[in-house]
C-alpha cells in the first residue's frame, strides 16, 4: 500500500513538472504599435509600426526562446529577410536579441535586449547603439544615461517606462533604469 502511494506521488510529481517545464511552442502572427523613447530626453517619442512573426517557445516558468522575424518601421532589421533570435531567462543577465540578415550573418543591429509576454501583445526593447569597425563588423552597446528604449502601445512615456519596469522586472540592472531617480 506504501510503495503504491508513493509511486502514485511521485508519476504526479513527475506529471506537475514536466507540465511546467516542458515549453509551449505557439505561433505568433501581429503587427502593433510600439513608441521609442529616449532614456534622457522626456519629451523624445517616436511611434513605429512592428511586425511579429515567427515561433515562442516557453514553458509556465518563462525559459524558452523566440525566432523569427521582430521588423521595426524606420530600423534596419525590418527588411524582409531578417531574423532574431531571442533567449527568455529568469536568470538575472542580459537577454540578448541576435539578429541575422537574409544571407544568415549574424548582426548586431538594432534591438539589444528584448522583453515580451507570452503571446506578444506587450513588449519592451532596449535599443542598441552601433558603431562599425574596419574589418566590415560592428559592435554595439546601450548606454544607460542616454540610451532609446522601444515599448509597445501608443505614446504615453508615463505607462511606458511603467511596462518596461514591469517587463524588466527579473533583472535588477535593466529594470533600475525605469525606476525614478532616489532622492
Amino acid at each position: 500500500m506504501k510503495k503504491r502511494v508513493l509511486l502514485t506521488l511521485c508519476g504526479i510529481a513527475a506529471l506537475a513538472a514536466a507540465i511546467v517545464c516542458l515549453p509551449v511552442s505557439r505561433e505568433i502572427n501581429t503587427t502593433a504599435a510600439a513608441t521609442e523613447y529616449r532614456l534622457d530626453d522626456p519629451a523624445y517619442a517616436v511611434e513605429h509600426t512592428v511586425t511579429i512573426q515567427g515561433r515562442d517557445a516557453r514553458n509556465l516558468l518563462g525559459y524558452g526562446h523566440f525566432e523569427g522575424t521582430f521588423a521595426v518601421s524606420g530600423f534596419e532589421s525590418g527588411q524582409p529577410g531578417w531574423m532574431i533570435y531571442t533567449v527568455f531567462s529568469n536568470k538575472k543577465s542580459l537577454r540578448t536579441t541576435y539578429s541575422s540578415n537574409p544571407s544568415g550573418e549574424p548582426c548586431t543591429r538594432d534591438l539589444f535586449c528584448l522583453w515580451a509576454n507570452r503571446d506578444w501583445s506587450s513588449f519592451a526593447g532596449l535599443i542598441m547603439e552601433v558603431s562599425d569597425k574596419a574589418d566590415n563588423s560592428s559592435t554595439g552597446n546601450f548606454d544607460p544615461d542616454t540610451g532609446r528604449f522601444l515599448v509597445s502601445g501608443p505614446a504615453d512615456r508615463e505607462a511606458a517606462v511603467a511596462k518596461a519596469a514591469a517587463l524588466f522586472r527579473k533583472d535588477p540592472y535593466w529594470h533600475s533604469l525605469f525606476q525614478p531617480p532616489k532622492s
